[in-house]
């Protein structure tokens, strides 16, 4: 390895998440351009991500739902759409939709929500708490439909 390579993974490895510690909308776009840098092939995004894994073995699982997504929106899509029953134990968690609401909004309508999703989080400071798909789509359609929305239970 590389002494600048060796140098990046050292520094890398101080600032690694720690599994409770994916709470905030910076962790969250780390691991979403981490999987995004592997997918294109480059060494650093692969070294992350075999980091992160090795660091926080849940998001393994994270990782192979992303599969070969390779823009934030359709990551953001797997973490939406996967079942209730995935669990990673970290805010990712947060932007898995509830499957009963999924069911009842329309695609169309759930398409235009992760457009804007990825709006706000790329507005949002990284400090902030990653925030809660559910709540977020209930809110995007009580502004597009005259204060109408579902619930998640």
């Amino acid at each position: 390895m590389s002494k600048d390579m060796k140098l990046i993974m050292e520094n890398w490895r101080g600032n690694v998440l720690q599994e409770q510690s994916i709470r905030t909308v910076g962790d969250l776009k780390k691991v979403i351009n981490s999987h995004r840098l592997s997918q294109a092939g480059k060494e650093t995004g692969k070294l992350a991500v075999d980091t992160f894994v090795e660091e926080i073995p849940v998001l393994g699982t994270a990782f192979r739902l992303f599969g070969a997504s390779k823009d934030s929106k359709e990551i953001l899509r797997k973490l939406y759409s996967a079942e209730d029953s995935f669990k990673t134990n970290t805010g990712l968690d947060k932007i898995n939709i509830d499957d009963d609401v999924s069911k009842i909004v329309d695609d169309e309508i759930e398409n235009a929500f992760l457009k804007a999703l990825v709006d706000m989080l790329n507005d949002m400071d990284d400090l902030e708490e990653i925030p809660d798909v559910n709540v977020a789509l209930q809110n995007f359609l009580k502004r597009k439909f005259n204060q109408h929305s579902v619930e998640a239970k």
